[in-house]
C-alpha cells in the first residue's frame, strides 16, 4: 500500500533536509519534490517501479507525485531533502510535461553545491532556491527529456494529476477513466492494487488532505467549516464531516481547535 504524505502538501517555500543511515522508507508519494544524495556507500531507491543504485556523491531527483521507496539492500549514508515546488518553477517550465530520462546524476564535480545545501538554514529561502536551481540545471544538462512511460505507475500519476486539477468538482471513476482513456474496471483494479483503496476512498482522502492544509493556512483561518467543505469538493457539510471523521478520527471543528492550540 502506498502512503500519501500529507505533511508534504500545499505549503509555500517549505524545505526540510535530514541525514539518514541505511534508510528504509516504504512506498510513498507526495506533492513536493525530493532529492537524495549519497554521502557514503550506495543508496537503493525504487522510483515508479524501477530500481536505481546511487553510489557516493550521486543524486536522484524525484518529481512530484512519483511513487518511490528506499530499501535496506545496501549500506549507505545519505541526505534527503523534500521541498515545495515553488523553489524551482523555471525547472518545471523547462520540462514542459516531459520527464527526466535518467533522474540520477553524478555530483562528484559539484560537491560544493551539496555541501552548501546541507549547510544552509531551512529558512534561508533565497539561497536554497539558488542552490536547488543550480542542481536542477545540472540535471537538465546531464540527461534527456522523454514522455512519461506506461504501466500502472504512470496510470497512478495520471490519476493523481487529474484529481489534483479537478477534486473540487463532482468527479467519478467513470469520468477519470473516460478522460484518461482507461477501461473503468482496469483503472479501479490497478488503483486498488497500488494503494489498497477504491477510487471513492482515494478521492475522499485527497480532499480531506487538502481540507487539513486549508484549515492550517492563513487563508482558511477565517473560513467557515461549510466553506472549507465546498472548496474541497464535498456536496454537503454532512458528507464532509462524515468523511473527515472517518479518515482522521475527529471532526473538522475538533481538528481546527487542536491545530490552533498547538500553534
Amino acid at each position: 500500500m502506498i502512503v500519501y504524505q500529507t505533511e508534504n502538501f500545499g505549503k509555500h517555500y517549505e524545505y526540510r533536509s535530514n541525514p539518514h543511515k541505511n534508510w528504509v522508507m516504504p512506498p510513498h508519494i507526495h506533492e513536493f519534490s525530493e532529492i537524495a544524495f549519497t554521502k557514503s556507500g550506495t543508496t537503493t531507491v525504487i522510483l515508479n517501479g524501477q530500481k536505481y543504485l546511487l553510489p557516493e556523491n550521486h543524486l536522484i531527483f524525484i518529481m512530484p507525485n512519483r511513487i518511490h521507496e528506499y530499501t535496506d539492500e545496501t549500506e549507505s549514508v545519505l541526505r534527503c531533502a523534500v521541498f515545495s515546488n515553488d523553489h524551482i518553477p523555471i525547472f518545471f517550465e523547462k520540462l514542459g510535461g516531459l520527464t527526466l530520462k535518467d533522474p540520477v546524476v553524478d555530483m562528484s564535480d559539484s560537491v560544493a553545491l551539496l555541501d552548501g545545501l546541507e549547510a544552509t538554514a531551512h529558512g534561508d529561502t533565497l539561497r536554497l532556491c539558488g542552490l536547488l536551481n543550480l542542481i536542477c540545471d545540472k540535471l537538465l544538462r546531464s540527461t534527456e527529456l522523454v514522455p512519461l512511460g506506461g504501466g500502472k505507475h504512470s496510470m497512478y500519476y495520471d490519476v493523481i494529476r487529474y484529481i489534483s486539477e479537478n477534486f473540487r468538482e463532482d468527479i467519478t471513476l467513470a469520468d477519470v477513466a473516460k478522460k484518461l482513456g482507461y477501461h473503468e474496471k482496469y483503472l479501479s483494479s490497478a488503483l486498488h492494487s497500488l494503494t489498497g483503496m477504491n477510487f471513492r476512498y482515494f478521492l475522499s482522502s485527497y480532499r480531506i488532505n487538502f481540507a487539513k492544509h486549508l484549515m492550517r493556512s492563513s487563508e482558511g483561518a477565517s473560513l467557515r467549516i461549510s466553506d472549507v467543505a465546498l472548496r474541497c469538493g464535498f456536496a454537503s457539510i454532512n458528507s464532509f464531516n462524515r468523511a473527515f471523521r472517518e479518515l482522521t478520527g475527529v471532526t473538522p471543528t475538533e481538528y481546527r481547535k487542536t491545530k490552533r492550540t498547538s500553534q
